[in-house]
């Protein structure tokens, strides 16, 4: 499917939100990602293809890429920050099953930098749905550019029973944290999403805790750092 650049958002210093248009009608469940190709010259070892979480919410309709650009991005990164607003890429999805279970059912969300991704659909899908929000989002980044911050703290207004953890370094997510934002660690649902050595640390932290494997729900981000 093609989309079509129809907005380029900033929304920290490093990291761009990507508005495309579809060309024909899509629908997806929250929380999930699409395949993207985006052809370009002399394309380095990762070529021309990526895969992104969705980051608009269905109720959007466009599709929202979110992504960092850093010194050693790829050339599909580079490419994609300097696509033209009416350029386009193809498109392949939406695929993916990190997706809530039960909306209405309390959840601890974990994300790492540019892992809160997912968690902006989720959380305004149910939002957009006037199913209540409970649930908490620990979110750890390397500085205070909390990507989203403002989006997800008007969410957290509205819902009080959602509540936002920030943690920047040197501050971690560790055992304490997450067994004080649990109200049962053998029920509760975790979703885990960030850079994939950091989400593989969380999901053994969290069964050594004694959460049961099923009810951890897993979103890897390749080719990012830990934050």
């Amino acid at each position: 499917m093609k989309l079509t650049l129809i907005e380029k958002r900033p929304t920290t210093n490093d990291v761009t939100a990507f508005i495309f248009k579809p060309e024909n009608p899509l629908t997806w469940v929250a929380g999930q990602f699409m395949q993207y190709t985006l052809p370009h010259d002399n394309p380095d070892d990762r070529k021309t293809q990526r895969y992104f979480t969705i980051s608009s919410a269905p109720f959007e309709n466009n599709i929202m890429v979110t992504t960092r650009l850093a010194p050693q991005s790829s050339t599909f990164k580079s490419s994609l920050f300097a696509l033209p607003i009416g350029g386009s890429m193809e498109a392949e999805g939406p695929m993916g099953s990190f997706t809530l279970n039960a909306p209405a059912q309390d959840f601890i969300f974990i994300a790492g930098g540019i892992g809160v991704t997912p968690y902006r659909s989720i959380l305004l899908d149910l939002d957009n749905k006037n199913i209540p929000i409970r649930g908490k989002l620990l979110y750890a980044n390397r500085d205070n550019n909390f990507v989203f911050k403002k989006e997800l703290e008007e969410l957290a207004s509205k819902h009080p029973d959602f509540k936002i953890l920030y943690f920047m370094e040197p501050e971690k997510i560790d055992a304490a944290a997450i067994k004080q934002a649990a109200s049962d660690l053998k029920t509760q649902t975790f979703y885990i999403s960030g850079p994939e050595p950091m989400v593989q640390a969380f999901e053994k932290m969290i069964m050594e805790m004694g959460a049961p494997t099923e009810h951890i729900k897993r979103d890897y981000f390749p080719g990012y750092k830990v934050i």
